[in-house]
């Protein structure tokens, strides 16, 4: 082969006349040695490139893993630290319930003995942050936390506890005092105490066990506490007389009513009506007699009334 053959290239372009590129065999080997040079370096800079890429991957990993770290921590911090606001308000907030519900009822101990409840185990919001990536400096910074979690849990149950008991007691005393004889049954003023006196009909010293209050036939008698009518009629110097079981051994008798308005068997409230003042059976003139038995035996009433 000749070292003045040619070869020709032909670009076609469309609506023009083509073109026409001659480049003898001795060009064409110039161009060709003179695209060596690029090509290797370009081939040596591909080579490198991945050795470096290669040799580099254990520091590229670590810093993935310290960014996973980071973001691992900050979630597990973020999580305990709402559990830790949310449960520090409901502490609060139930502590200053119980505190009020304690003046009001004048305790100043606990009403019973707080039982404290086993808690524990893992919290299901935790178990869904894995702590695989934290070192054991971090892991020891989360438990911490999570120890002062379960601090707070385990109070909050307590004061959730003493809650509990405060609100049975104070149902308690309100049974108590609902079915308690502590007002007045009719108002007025009391001719006669009780304990020993003199009686009006035989001039002899005798055992008054009631009060006896004063005041215009027809004044309205009501009862002086929750319960059920026992009696309610004629029962010889009474008169008329209605006896109300208040429970826990309790009665209360309400005497010489000119008229009744409850029948055996009635539940009543207190302040309810159940008669009006009259001067039936062994009276001298209108008035109420009013007894308080206690497990059979008759109690000054002055000491119930709180009106």
């Amino acid at each position: 082969m000749s070292k003045t053959e040619k070869y020709t290239l032909i670009l076609l372009r469309d609506g023009s006349h083509p073109w026409r590129i001659a480049l003898s065999r001795k060009w064409l080997r110039r161009l060709f040695l003179l695209s060596i040079p690029p090509l290797l370096a370009l081939f040596v800079g591909a080579v490198v490139s991945i050795f470096l890429y290669f040799g580099n991957l254990d520091s590229i990993n670590g810093y993935e893993k310290v960014v996973q770290r980071e973001a691992e921590m900050k979630a597990q911090v973020d999580f305990f630290a709402r559990r830790i606001d949310e449960l520090t308000d409901q502490l609060t907030e139930l502590k200053e319930s119980n505190a009020r519900i304690k003046v009001l009822a004048n305790l100043n101990v606990h009403p019973g003995t707080s039982v404290r409840q086993g808690v524990g185990g893992p919290d299901p919001a935790v178990a869904a942050l894995t702590t695989d990536s934290l070192d054991e400096a971090r892991k020891q910074v989360i438990e911490k936390m999570h120890q002062d979690l379960q601090v707070l849990e385990l109070r909050l149950v307590d004061e959730q506890q003493q809650s509990r008991l405060l609100q049975d007691y104070l149902e308690e005393q309100k049974a108590i005092l609902n079915f308690t004889p502590s007002i007045r049954p009719v108002r007025g003023w009391i001719s006669s105490g009780y304990g020993y006196r003199r009686s009006p009909f035989t001039g002899k010293r005798e055992f008054h066990r009631g009060l006896d209050i004063v005041n215009r036939k027809g004044t309205p008698v009501v009862a002086t506490a929750d319960g059920r009518v026992k009696f309610a009629g004629h029962n010889g110097g009474y008169g008329n007389l209605v006896v109300i079981d208040h429970g826990m051994g309790v009665e209360s008798k309400y005497g010489h009513l000119y008229r009744i308005e409850v029948k055996v068997g009635d539940k009543v409230i207190r302040g309810q009506e159940i008669g009006v003042l009259g001067n039936t059976g062994r009276s001298t003139g209108p008035h109420l007699h009013y007894e308080i038995v206690v497990n059979k035996h008759t109690v000054d009433p002055r000491r119930y009334f709180i009106d």
